[in-house]
């Protein structure tokens, strides 16, 4: 999370998401992430490298819709990669937040 909280557009898609905002996915792409229950659960460390490694490919773009154009061009395995590593980033600041008020 160090590592990605230079990235200022990055930081607020991820503060965002810990809001339930989530303006570069369609909700049929969340669920379809999140459909096959047989998918082992993504590690942090490699949630953090596939967001860094596929946000480069959309940054870019100045507007969100822009950036929701551009991963419609990914491959649905991608896109899914990208959605399930993002929503891995969301859960750990959530999560980091809640040990924040304790």
């Amino acid at each position: 999370m160090r590592k990605l909280a230079t990235e200022q557009g990055l930081d607020h898609l991820i503060e965002a998401g810990s809001s339930g905002y989530f303006p570069l996915f369609h909700q049929e792409w969340i669920k379809e992430s999140f459909s096959d229950s047989t998918t082992p659960r993504i590690s942090f460390s490699k949630a953090a490298e596939n967001v860094e490694r596929y946000y480069q490919q959309i940054k870019r773009h100045s507007s969100y819709e822009r950036k929701k154009t551009a991963l419609m061009a990914f491959n649905p395995d991608e896109r899914t990669e990208f959605v399930r590593s993002f929503m891995r980033m969301v859960e750990f600041r959530s999560l980091d937040r809640i040990k924040e008020l304790h």
